[in-house]
């Protein structure tokens, strides 16, 4: 009886609602589009090679710590190139997991993620094709 008293009193002095706004953390977002590229040799053309779903599978974006020590996870790309994950506000470091040659002027790069907000990296990877 005791226990069950204890129990219904710790319930009731904890909201845990969603509505209750110290229970949640308001994540960011942080999304992209990567393009890839070239993706067959020769000489460029009006009309280039399309990207194979193969080759996003191929890559991932990686989100590290602000001083990029430590990597906090890892992000899959779309058969469309998107990316999208949810963050905890805090500042991060963008990068590329590494493919090959691969390599982009666009990353890595620190961003900082902020409450209810969309924060955008989009990436260009040369795959060094020529």
């Amino acid at each position: 009886m005791l226990a069950a008293a204890a129990v219904l009193l710790l319930a009731c002095g904890h909201n845990s609602s969603p509505t209750d706004p110290l229970s949640t953390v308001r994540n960011g977002k942080l999304v992209g589009l990567v393009t890839i590229g070239p993706n067959c040799p020769g000489p460029e053309t009006t009309n280039p090679c399309p990207t194979p779903p193969s080759a996003y599978a191929a890559r991932k974006v990686q989100v590290y710590d602000a001083a990029r020590t430590k990597l906090l996870d890892t992000v899959d790309i779309d058969n469309g190139g998107f990316y999208s994950i949810d963050l905890v506000p805090n500042t991060y470091t963008v990068d590329l997991k590494p493919n090959g040659i691969d390599k982009s002027g666009d990353v890595p790069k620190q961003v900082t993620i902020k409450a209810n907000e969309t924060t955008r990296v989009d990436i260009a990877i040369d795959t060094g094709i020529r």
